[in-house]
């Protein structure tokens, strides 16, 4: 037995010989394990995460919660009627972590060490619109020691006003990186924007920020240093083919969860049909929006419509940032000035290009009872813009409702998200107890 053993250990030590001496001088790359991508592949996975959260699931519950939907079909019928737990958020919580706020440190990783100052301020950009998304929706988020998990296993929660105010200094070193002209945007990818539209983005999000904050001279300022035009939007490109790049909104309507939600009972279509004047027509625009009629409004996913399957979807736009400086005017000198209407009309002059068949005359300070009225009319301007988009439920709660979205069921509208329910359980320091729905977060009291 003894024998029998000797001999095979020595026959497996010559095996184990021979096996070294075959892969001797070889390499172990194994190309199905890569290491590594080039830039441009990297950046344009960044950016599909990036606008498939922005455009996604987290948008539509923000829709049906600002008047823009409604749920009507399974689970989307208590969502709409505000019935909503953690396990909502998990894919939400992980689209924003694990793969949009990850994928752009790692694209600024990279960025750094081949010395691209361009791509990494686009990377910085996109971290803080994601972030300042997320702050907005759940208040108080992981964000200082977020993404480092050997480090910090149960990441802190920053206050939601820290947050905010750490993305300032972030969009200014973007906008750094963007102007040193080292580097490339890579052309041809999904938010295929140029480094003149990304400067203008970052300050049109400074102003957004500065609102939020109520700091109107700052917001202002960076207003007029925004996206100047709608040519100049930033937004999320798509096209026709199935699985690939069509509009989220159209492939979740038109394939994935046909008749979940519509607009059936909307109060946006209610309001575009109200604000009929001498002044303003809203018929083109309604349409664009949505089908149908009175109590049977649903998305319109033709291919002229605003959730047709290439619409691109708007992410930084003009209209935000010239309603931005109209507020912030009117708020800051207490009055409606001749810059504030300026801009307010300029929203409405480019409308009037946008829908040749509507009517959109210019407004004058008598159109307006007072400086209330005026900003009231720029909120609700700002409101129908962001139809679709998280930050209009972001501008019902820092308004406080200013437009008077109808409540679908209780006596008040949701405050923000829940946590979600896996960063519940894996994070010890989730906030407990954990806010619900109806709590105010901190920056929109």
């Amino acid at each position: 037995m003894k024998k029998f053993r000797y001999k095979s250990i020595v026959i497996l030590a010559f095996l184990l010989a021979g096996c070294q001496a075959f892969v001797e001088n070889t390499s172990e790359f194994d190309p199905t394990r890569p290491v590594d991508a080039d830039m441009k592949l990297v950046v344009t996975g960044m950016e599909v995460e990036f606008i498939g959260t922005m455009e996604g699931d987290l948008a539509r519950t923000a829709g049906m919660w600002s008047g823009y939907f409604t749920g009507v079909d399974r689970q989307y019928i208590p969502l709409n009627n505000y019935v909503s737990t953690a396990v909502d958020y998990v894919t939400a919580w992980n689209n924003v972590y694990s793969f949009t706020l990850k994928q752009s440190r790692i694209v600024q990783d990279k960025a750094n060490v081949l010395g691209d100052r361009i791509t990494l301020g686009i990377a910085q950009i996109i971290e803080a619109n994601i972030i300042g998304t997320a702050a907005a929706l759940w208040g108080d988020i992981p964000y200082s020691q977020a993404i480092n998990l050997t480090q910090f296993p149960n990441p802190a929660y920053d206050p939601q006003a820290q947050v905010i105010a750490s993305l300032l200094p972030l969009l200014d070193a973007a906008i750094a990186n963007l102007n040193s002209g080292v580097g490339t945007t890579g052309g041809n990818l999904p938010l295929n924007a140029t480094t003149t539209q990304y400067i203008a983005a970052a300050h049109s999000l400074k102003a957004r920020y500065y609102l939020y904050q109520k700091d109107y001279a700052n917001a202002l300022a960076e207003a007029n240093l925004g996206v100047s035009s709608n040519a100049n939007n930033i937004t999320g490109k798509h096209g026709t083919t199935n699985d690939q790049d069509r509009n989220i909104y159209y492939d979740f309507t038109q394939r994935q969860r046909v008749g979940y939600m519509t607009a059936k009972s909307a109060f946006l279509p209610q309001r575009l049909t109200a604000r009929a004047s001498a002044k303003t027509d809203e018929t083109a625009r309604l349409k664009f929006f949505y089908t149908g009629g009175v109590g049977a409004y649903d998305l319109n996913v033709s291919a002229t419509g605003f959730f047709g399957s290439a619409s691109s979807f708007p992410i930084v736009t003009y209209y935000e940032t010239r309603l931005i400086a109209a507020e912030a005017d009117a708020k800051l000198n207490n009055g409606i000035t001749v810059n504030g209407l300026a801009a307010l009309n300029a929203v409405r002059a480019a409308l009037a290009v946008q829908f040749p068949t509507g009517k959109y005359l210019a407004y004058v300070a008598a159109d307006f009872a007072d400086v209330n009225a005026f900003i009231k009319e720029v909120q609700e301007e700002k409101w129908i813009d962001l139809i679709g988009q998280i930050e209009g439920f972001n501008e019902i709660r820092r308004t406080n409702n200013s437009v008077g979205v109808p409540i679908n069921v209780g006596t008040q509208l949701p405050q923000r998200y829940i946590y979600s329910q896996n960063e519940i359980n894996s994070n010890t320091s989730t906030p407990n107890p954990i806010p619900d729905l109806f709590t105010k977060t901190a920056i929109f009291q």
